[in-house]
């Protein structure tokens, strides 16, 4: 069970990572072309990211309780994997998580499409940025 959790996160990952920056371009292009009626439906685009980015959580969060790595006992944070793996990678990308989401709410109370666009190329482009410095490179490239 563990492993198939595991392998999940992992593939997820790469399908958010490629959400994330295609939001972020769509976003982009929508400021380039001064927020054409097209951009209308790229909330779509930002919602499909949001719901992705959501289950990557639920696996994460799933992981944190079965996971080998994470061992909350005394002196786990003396350990730096002990201590990356249960407490800086999960809040971390909660905070990421957080950016999509506040992101998402506040651009749709925005009054125009280029103010939505801003508020989502923003708050995206923060929380892929704390995504890509957070995740373990090293065990997910082995």
């Amino acid at each position: 069970m563990y492993k198939i959790i595991q392998h999940s996160h992992s593939g997820i990952m790469w399908l958010v990572i490629a959400l994330l920056f295609v939001s972020i371009v769509a976003s982009l292009i929508s400021l380039v072309k001064k927020g054409d009626t097209a951009s209308d439906y790229y909330g779509i685009l930002f919602n499909i990211t949001k719901w992705f980015i959501y289950l990557q959580a639920l696996l994460g969060i799933t992981l944190l309780f079965i996971s080998p790595l994470v061992k909350y006992e005394s002196g786990f944070m003396k350990s730096s994997l002990l201590r990356y793996y249960g407490m800086e990678h999960p809040l971390m990308m909660l905070i990421a998580i957080g950016f999509v989401a506040i992101g998402l709410y506040k651009s749709k109370k925005k009054d125009s499409i280029i103010k939505k666009n801003r508020t989502i190329l923003i708050t995206y482009s923060i929380a892929l940025i704390i995504m890509l410095v957070m995740i373990p490179w090293n065990a997910v490239m082995s």
